[in-house]
């Protein structure tokens, strides 16, 4: 089967173990002035963002639309399960394709989640950029209400497409974790005390 439906699955797995941890934190979030706060919300943001942005991007080997076109040739994928995800994705660009009034505006969705994507993928602390800030201040805190949603929506599009595939690769829907690498073995010269206490090997010179 083709590695382009191999790469889709291996970024979908980042999707929904992305979505589960929103879910899962979904609790810990509080509403002051209409909007929520969280000071870890965008670093949970910025962690399913990666790979949705991998998701709509058509040239990237783990895209949505490269992945449709492989179903579309596979024997094994389910014709039914493949129209409900090609319709939920046409649902979703034509959502992407309407306007919203924001900032003094109409805006188009599909600028505010690539906007929002942007932002939420490159956030960092330190960063001098701010990118993020600079959205909000573009476009106002409701940014970020609008921006997640249409990223949500975006995962559980993806995530609708990854059934179609894991059915047609025969493969669960929830991939195993990988495996984790062994540790190299223990050096043979290395005294057997600072092994066990996790030492490393002893450094001369």
């Amino acid at each position: 089967m083709s590695d382009i439906l191999r790469s889709f699955r291996r970024n979908a797995v980042h999707v929904r173990q992305a979505t589960g941890i929103l879910k899962a934190d979904a609790g810990r979030m509080q509403m002051e002035g209409g909007y929520l706060q969280d000071e870890g919300l965008i670093e949970r943001y910025k962690r399913l963002s990666i790979p949705v942005r991998r998701a709509l991007n058509a040239k990237d080997r783990a895209s949505f639309v490269q992945a449709l076109a492989e179903l579309d040739q596979a024997p094994a994928a389910s014709p039914d399960a493949l129209a409900r995800a090609r319709r939920a994705w046409e649902a979703f660009q034509t959502e992407l394709d309407t306007t919203v009034g924001l900032g003094g505006g109409r805006v188009p969705r599909r600028q505010i989640l690539g906007g929002w994507l942007d932002a939420a993928a490159f956030y960092d602390k330190l960063e001098r950029d701010r990118a993020y800030d600079q959205l909000i201040d573009q476009w106002g805190k409701a940014v970020e209400a609008m921006g997640s949603q249409l990223m949500e929506d975006a995962a559980g599009v993806v995530l609708l497409l990854d059934e179609v595939a894991a059915a047609a690769l025969g493969e669960p829907v929830i991939l195993p974790p990988p495996v984790k690498t062994p540790p190299p073995p223990p050096d043979p010269k290395e005294a057997w005390w600072r092994r066990l206490l996790g030492l490393g090997a002893r450094q001369d010179g």
